[in-house]
């Protein structure tokens, strides 16, 4: 497969050097990282593997290969693998994830937990989301571990086991093991140059009484942070009207696929990120929506009207203030039982709004019952800090990209679970590579130069914490 990105042109530095050794090591440590299937599993999930047996797997490989590399190895209950270097009065932490979002492999055509590369284009799960980022900004560190750049003060590098649902295990180090936040932290896990702020991130659920005959009951959807991108329900309809219509819809919406054998209903959209719901194709949205066409009900209409275009505009919800532009609101699951259609939203909006004001505007402008379903307040990091200046300081002279600003998102990282602490990498500005869709891919070229741009931040973070003077 050929993916559509151009090679990033790095500066020959001291650091693309220093991790130039490290490289194969390196990819042979993504390869086998990728290669554990860490999603959420409730079914095998116990007191010794609290997210299921194959994040343990995950971070059991994390807390191995940490070992081996020369960190001090403590497993935090099972919820997170910390390797820890050094000591000192002043904390520096690094999070990346080892867990996973889920796949549907019948969409992928390659083998989803294996990295499979095809020349610079390294394919797999958690590849760009957060293996690869992890596994590059690790063996940075190793680097200048083994160049005796360290020390001075502790570093934590964390890989949780929960970030995809919930952040548990961060919160379990944090609030439950009285760990104590860093002094600074980074999180290898959104974009360059680096992100400063993050919308606050919630859920909620959107229940309307609905009932008709001619729909049976369903259930769709896996992940709430996931467009949701397969819809299926059987209905009660003759074939000939409904593959009429059904042609004309697909034609009017591009993107979209789907079929009727007579009895079952199926529509196809595109997967994305739950925090950019307008790059993907909502299937159950669309399903609703083709539905209350062909029926003529009006409520399914609407309710596909509100939240199709992913801002929330149609409803009062497109709240703004000066760091973020906008809200997000992401339909990852709909159910429907007999007698109430629900759906589970997936919300992000301005750290200066509260909660209650977007569920104010649910509530007084849809037909819907809103009930909270939880989440975590966003943050803004001054962008004008010495870390932040650092920060960029080092992804320009190693990228030469002059022109690339901090800026703020609606994904959400480690670094709102944290105190003093931003995103920075491992994506390059302008890539799309899938995330938390179907053959998520990360570029050989992106992985080692990341190495390159962690090294030389972590070496300037070191030299600010020994000395307190920024180096730009």
């Amino acid at each position: 497969m050929s993916e559509n990105y151009s090679p990033i042109r790095m500066n020959k530095t001291d650091y693309s050097d220093l991790v130039k050794p490290y490289e194969e090591e390196a990819y042979k440590a993504l390869s086998d990282f990728v290669g554990i299937n860490s999603i959420l599993d409730e079914k095998t999930a116990s007191k010794t593997a609290p997210f299921g047996q194959g994040v343990e797997n995950a971070l059991d490989y994390t807390a191995e290969l940490g070992k081996a590399l020369g960190f001090a190895v403590d497993r935090c209950d099972n919820y997170i693998t910390e390797l820890t270097y050094g000591q000192g009065d002043k904390v520096f932490d690094i999070y990346a994830h080892a867990d996973t979002v889920p796949v549907n492999e019948k969409n992928w055509t390659k083998n989803p937990f294996a990295l499979t590369r095809a020349g610079d284009v390294m394919y797999g799960r958690g590849t760009n989301d957060d293996k690869g980022p992890g596994i590059a900004c690790l063996f940075a560190v190793k680097a200048l571990m083994d160049k005796g750049k360290l020390g001075g003060y502790k570093l934590r590098f964390l890989f949780g086991g929960n970030e995809e649902n919930g952040s548990l295990g961060l919160k379990h180090y944090f609030e439950v093991l009285k760990k104590g936040y860093p002094t600074l932290g980074i999180s290898p896990d959104a974009d360059y140059p680096l992100i400063y702020a993050e919308k606050s991130i919630y859920s909620y659920k959107a229940s309307y009484s609905f009932h008709d005959d001619r729909l049976s009951s369903f259930s769709w959807g896996d992940a709430l942070n996931i467009v949701l991108d397969e819809a299926t329900a059987e209905i009660k309809e003759s074939k000939d009207k409904v593959d009429a219509l059904l042609s004309s819809y697909l034609k009017e919406n591009e993107g979209l696929s789907g079929s009727f054998d007579g009895k079952k209903l199926f529509i196809k959209g595109v997967s994305a990120h739950g925090s950019l719901p307008w790059e993907g194709k909502n299937a159950g949205l669309h399903m609703l929506n083709f539905l209350g066409i062909l029926w003529d009900i009006p409520l399914l209409r609407t309710i596909a009207k509100d939240y199709i275009s992913g801002r929330g505009e149609t409803f009062g919800g497109d709240f703004r203030d000066e760091y973020f532009d906008g809200c997000s609101y992401n339909v990852g699951a709909v159910s429907y039982d007999g007698s109430k259609l629900a759906l589970s939203v997936n919300d992000r909006f301005p750290v200066s709004i509260k909660e209650s004001q977007v569920l104010s505007a649910v509530k007084e402008n849809t037909k819907a019952d809103v009930v909270s379903l939880g989440g975590s307040d966003g943050f803004v990091f001054d962008p004008k800090s010495d870390l932040v200046q650092i920060l960029l300081s080092s992804y320009q002279k190693e990228t030469g990209d002059m022109d690339s600003r901090p800026f703020a998102i609606g994904g959400g990282t480690y670094a709102r679970e944290s105190k003093n602490s931003v995103a920075f990498g491992a994506a390059f500005p302008g890539r799309s590579m899938r995330m938390h869709g179907d053959d998520e891919f990360f570029p050989y070229s992106d992985f080692v130069a990341n190495m390159a741009i962690y090294a030389h931040a972590i070496d300037r973070i070191s030299e600010y914490l020994r000395t307190g003077k920024a180096i730009l």
